[in-house]
This record gives structure tokens, sequence and C-alpha cells, in this order.
């Protein structure tokens, strides 16, 4: 039986290139035969330093039932690793995920923005390494199609990639993959840093089966989602879903707040150190080498107050001294003069024990790197969802401090880039409590700026045996298989099943079988994954959802809804948008998703909503509250109407209609989409206006006009005089939005 069909082929074009003085990578096959595959890509020079500890790795994830291939070489560009990767996905046993160990080419992609959660930034105007989002989507998603720019002059181990116009528009993994990269912000020496990894890696796996997930912390940081305490509150209806044998007892899971202390980060470095924490999930705000995990001081009391105007002042005095040159004694006479402050109140300007102490107090907001080095962690895998904690293309990112130190952090989940903070986050996670490893779960959240940092294959033991670890590779495709999956009494298992059957439906022709499971579930994250699939169809059936949604008693249901009802702007919406609006000022995200989403209707309609509600409505100060809505929406939709006249107006300077274009990405006005479309026609605009008018369509996707937009891009396309750039972005946005 001939086991690996390709690799003898692939073994004897590399003999034939070396002959011939070329080196090429070397492909090791699988000692082991097991029904799903695995690789180790890396490069050659890590390869020969850490050869023993890859072995290990290699032997101890094919002990974990993986048949583990190894591909070490000089890699000359991504292109040329996603070569031997497609090679291998083509190859049995089955792919089932890839772990890039070491300085692995490192993909920059551009023209694809609309991959990720949050990142915007202009592609013209901005650098090429601050405005491409560095993502493994080019190594894992073999469908997406991408144009070579040029390498970067200054940091060789990066690539710019743009995303062809006739690629997929979506993202749809083949298989999970991670990074295993120690950069020099880390600090030591990086080939004993990856090979203490993988040995502790390896040595995990053999403990791993035993180990059920039960020990779980949960973080909000400050500043995060609003602060709103149904955000907060809400979210552990999902967590008993997610984690039910971590609520078998009062401590076993620990839901935090940053109001909890004032620093938490002590907290929660000694809560890092257990040895028997299996998951540890952080919300918050973050930058590559930063964590938020507080709020600056407040001004709570009176001497929060008088410290934090000391504080203040103090730090002023010293910026203008020592950036402007100013005379000190000068300013801060003039300063207690102004404020009528008494000479006393700078009596620890000079003092050094005052200085020592706030900038303590200031660092004592974040958890950095600096925090990080030689800290040991131990909880198993450990959840980012802030911006740019997963930044491993940078020369320091703290996901890398969490897997690169004695304890035993396996994996960690985190973004290279910023991220939308009002994304499901925490969806599917539950899967971790069935038994399939972190890549597998993670293949079904990702983004192009998500990552997994460390192991992949980590995995934890099922709550009761099953199979679901290989049937989520092998059975992929067998609807009657996850039809029966629907009964199961687990939410995560209901909302994979649904994933699967979603995929499924190719000829999109099921949404009122999810709708209706939408109506019927009683588990919250079925229903929030019931929602995410209608959202693939943008039909009637996802509007009369979003509908009902507006009102669920989960908030983030609700929230997602407040979102999804304005970018469909469908009139039959208005109502209930006005009621929640009005009625649930508790819901806080909410609220701020819906003040956006009402000006994404037409004006004369939500007006006549609010009348409506405040005929009945049980309020107080009834007229006055619907005089001032009334006279709110007039002032901001004559704001919106002077903003959208600047793209008309073609006396405008062009760079303020370009950004005035650009802002419908965020806000795209469904109203206006037939003279976006002209605007795109007209051949008296400037092109590159054009080019960027035709682009900003392709953010209407969940449009209830969407079908008027594709049809009018292609009529569009039907001149074929237009400039081949406004050619390929017609047909980006096609793609985008069929």
């Amino acid at each position: 039986m001939l086991l690996f069909a390709m690799l003898p082929l692939i073994t004897f074009a590399n003999r034939v290139k070396k002959e011939k003085g070329i080196v090429e990578p070397v492909i090791e096959q699988p000692v082991l035969q097991n029904p799903t595959a695995f690789a180790i890509i890396i490069d050659e020079a890590t390869y020969v330093k850490c050869k023993d500890a890859v072995l290990k790795y290699r032997d101890a994830v094919e002990y974990d039932g993986l048949s583990a291939y190894i591909v070490h070489g000089e890699w000359r560009d991504p292109m040329h690793v996603r070569q031997y990767v497609e090679q291998l996905y083509c190859s049995k046993p089955m792919l089932e995920g890839i772990v890039l160990v070491g300085d692995v080419p490192i993909a920059m992609i551009r023209n694809a923005q609309h991959m990720t959660t949050a990142f915007k930034m202009n592609e013209e105007t901005f650098g090429l390494r601050e405005s491409s989002v560095p993502s493994d989507r080019f190594y894992d998603d073999l469908h997406l199609k991408f144009r070579f720019m040029q390498q970067d002059p200054e940091d060789k181990a990066l690539f710019y990639y743009q995303l062809t116009e006739d690629s997929p528009q979506t993202l749809n993994p083949n298989f999970y993959s991670a990074r295993i990269r120690h950069t020099e912000g880390i600090g030591g020496d990086k080939y004993q840093a990856i090979s203490n990894f993988l040995e502790k890696a390896a040595h995990a796996k053999f403990a791993m089966k035993g180990n059920r997930l039960d020990q779980v912390v949960t973080y909000n940081g400050g500043s995060y989602n609003y602060d709103c305490l149904m955000v907060y509150m809400d979210e552990e209806k999902a967590y008993r879903e997610n984690f039910p044998l971590a609520f078998n007892s009062g401590t076993s899971f620990k839901h935090w707040n940053f109001r909890m202390n004032q620093p938490m980060k002590y907290k929660m470095f000694s809560e890092l150190l257990r040895s028997d924490l299996d998951l540890f999930m952080f919300h918050e705000h973050g930058a590559p080498t930063q964590q938020l995990v507080n709020e600056h001081r407040q001004g709570n009391s009176a001497e929060d107050r008088y410290q934090l105007m000391r504080s203040e002042l103090y730090s002023a005095v010293r910026r203008h001294v020592e950036r402007k040159g100013l005379d000190e004694d000068s300013l801060l006479q003039a300063i207690q003069k102004k404020y009528h402050l008494t000479p006393a109140f700078f009596k620890d300007y000079k003092n050094p024990a005052f200085w020592e102490k706030d900038s303590v107090e200031d660092a004592d907001v974040y958890i950095s790197t600096a925090d990080l080095k030689g800290r040991t962690t131990n909880a198993t895998m450990v959840m980012f969802d802030a911006c740019y904690n997963g930044s491993f293309h940078d020369p320091d990112y703290i996901a890398g401090h969490y897997i690169f130190n004695p304890g035993q952090t396996l994996v960690c989940q985190g973004n290279t880039r910023n991220v939308l903070q009002d994304r499901w986050t925490i969806e599917m996670v539950g899967l971790l409590s069935h038994g399939l490893r972190v890549g597998q779960y993670n293949r079904q959240v990702a983004t192009l700026e998500g990552h997994l940092i460390g192991d992949p294959t980590v995995h934890f033991a099922p709550m009761l045996n099953n199979t679901l670890i290989k049937d989520e590779v092998l059975r992929a495709n067998d609807a009657t298989f996850w039809h029966q999956q629907l009964q199961s009494p687990y939410a995560d298992i209901q909302c994979l099943s649904l994933r699967k059957l979603a995929d499924l439906d190719t000829l999109r022709k099921s949404s009122e079988f999810f709708l209706a499971k939408f109506k019927e579930s009683r588990f919250n994250t079925v229903r929030m994954e019931c929602l995410k699939m209608l959202s693939r169809y943008s039909n009637a059936d996802f509007t009369e959802a979003v509908r009902i949604g507006l009102h669920d008693p989960y908030e983030r249901i609700a929230r997602s809804c407040a979102d999804f009802a304005g970018r469909i702007a469908d009139p039959s919406l208005v109502s209930d948008v006005i009621d929640v609006l009005q009625g649930d000022e508790e819901l806080v995200r909410c609220q701020y998703a819906l003040n956006s989403s009402i000006f994404l209707f037409e004006e004369d309609i939500l007006l006549n909503a609010l009348d409506k509600y405040f005929e009945t409505a049980c309020r107080m100060n009834a007229s006055t509250e619907h005089s001032r809505a009334v006279e709110a929406i007039r002032q901001q939709f004559a704001q919106k109407k002077k903003q959208e006249q600047i793209i008309f107006d073609k006396n405008a300077k062009e760079k303020d209609r370009m950004m005035a274009i650009r802002l419908l990405r965020n806000y795209p006005h469904t109203g206006g989409i037939d003279s976006y479309l002209q605007f795109v026609g007209d051949e008296g605009n400037p092109d590159s206006l054009r080019v960027i008018m035709a682009e900003a369509l392709g953010w209407f996707n969940h449009s209830y006009r969407r079908s008027d937009i594709i049809r009018g891009c292609r009529q569009l396309l039907q001149n074929n005089q237009h400039p081949e750039a406004l050619r390929l972005e017609l047909i980006q946005t096609i793609n985008r939005l069929k």
C-alpha cells in the first residue's frame, strides 16, 4: 500500500535539484500511520540547532494521534513554503494542521481589509509595513489567490502580497496553523528558547489526555466594551454553556473585572502561576508590547482628584521645561496664580519619591513585555482578544513572552493588527471542553489578523468520550452526521454542527432552517451561531432574525443585531430599532451600535417611528424626551448630508471627497446606493475616486439592496472603456457581495 502517494515524487525532484546545486527543502515522512496528519514547517538553521527537540515534539504529536511530517529548508519566500504545504495537503493522510517554527517567511497581505474585523488603513498613503496585515491565512487558506509585490527592503522576513480580485473574498481555511517564532525582544538564545518550548510541548502530550477543561479565568479590562456591566454580566450565560465542568465549584471559574482592584495585574500574575489552570481569557485593549488591564485613576474621591491634579500639573510643567525650554520657577509661579494654588501644592515637584510613585501607578495600568521577562505562566492556553498582542512579525510581542518562559503555557490566541471589540470573541471556545484541538477550534473563528502562537495540537480530555476530534476533519462533508449532532445536549457541539451544515449549503437554500433553529433554541450561543450563519444569506430570513434578536435576552445577540440592523437598512426594522434605542438604555454597548445604525436608515422613516413610539410610551417626561430625540436626529442627519454632499461636489478637494467616500466602509448608507453607482460610472469624476467608490460598495454586504449593487456593477463592467484599476475593483466588489 502506497501510504504517502506524492512524497516519493517530491523526494526524487529534490534529489535532482540537489545534484544540480539547487538546495530544496526536505520532507521527512511520518513514522506512524494515523487517520489525519500534521506538518512541522521549519527553516533549516532552526532545524539544525533544534533537531533533537523537533524530533521529540514530532514523536509526541504522533503519540497523540496525528501522523507528523517535518519539512525543513532554506525558504525563499512565502510562496515557496506554500507550494510544499499544498503538496502535503494533496497527500494522504488528510492534513489537519501545520505549525510554522522559527524563521519561516511572513506574508503581509494587502487589498483584503474586508477580511479583518476592524483594520482599515489607507494603503495608498501609509507605508507598506503599517498598512498590510501579517497573516498566515496565506498558508492555511489555499482557496485564496495572491499577487506578489515585493520583499521588505529592511526586514527580509516580510513579503508583500495583494489578494487578487478574482480570488474568493471570504476566509475558509483548509486546515489550522500556528506560529512558534522567537523575536529579539524576548531575549536570550532563540534556538535554545525554541528547543525548550518544543520539549515542554512534547512532554505535555503525555498528561494532556487525562486533563479535562475545568479551571478557567476570564478577565475584562478597563475601557473595554465601554465597561458595560450588561456585557460583563451576560458573558457568564455563555460561559456556563462553554465550560460546564468549570462551574462545579465556587473557584474553578473566575470571572474577573478591572473594577475589582487597582491595580489588578499582580493578582493576575499570581493566578497565571497556578499549575492547574487550563484557560485564561483576556478581554481588553492592547498593543504589541502592552495589555491594558486597568484604567487610569478616575478621581472618584476628593483625595484621588487632588492627586490627579498634582500629577497632571507637575507633568505639564516638566514637559514645558524640557520641550520648550521655559524657565521652571516662572512657570510654577504663573500656574499658581492662574489656578489660585499655594506654594504647598508644588511641595513634591522635585521629590523623586513622588515621581517614582507616579510612574509606578501609570505602569500598573498595563501588563508590558518588561513585566513578563523572567516571569512564569502556567495556564495551558491564554486568549488575547486585544489589538496587536499576537504581533509575531514585530521585534517584541506579548504572546511570545507567554510561551517562551519556563512555565506550562503551550498556546496563545492573539492578533497581529487592531480588532473590533464588538466581535464575538468567545465563539465556539467551548469546543475545547469536548476534546477538540486548539487549532481545530481556532479554524472555526478565522480572521485575517487572528493567529495561534505556540502548539496548535493542544487539547483537553473531553467531558464525555467522543470521536469529535477525528469527526471534525474526516466527516466534515457528512451532512447526515452533523444533523444528528444537533441533538447533542451541549451548545458548542450544536454550534459546530450548524457551521458544518452552513458550509455544505453551497447553493444557499437553508436560511429557513437556520431561522427556525434561531427561534427555538434555548442555548444563547446556539442562537448567536444561527444569527451568524444567517448573515451569510443576507436575505429576508436574516432580516427577520435581526428583528427578533434586537430583543434577545442575551446581550451579545442584541448588540450584534443592533449593528446588523443598520447595515441591512430594511425599513421594516425601524420600529424595533427605535423601541430598543428608547427602552433599553442599560445596554450601553448596544445603544452605541444603535446610535450609529439609525443614520443608515432614511430620516423620515425614523421620525415617523419615533412619533409612534412616544404615542404609547410610558415615560414621565415623554413630550420633552420626544422633542429632544427628534432634534438630535435632525441635527445628525443635517451633518450627515453635509458630509455626503462633499462626495458629489466636483469643486471640493479630492482628498476631502476621498475621505468622505472611505467613511462609507464604516457607515454604508443604503439609501445612497443609486447615487454611488452613478458616481462610479461618471467619467467626470477622477478615476482614483471612482475606484475608491467601487471598493466602498463592497462593504454593503448585508444591505437589503445588495443584489442591486451586484447588478449595477455588472452593468458598469459592460463598458470596456473603464480604467483597468476600476474594472478590477468592480470585479472584486461583485465577488465580495455574491
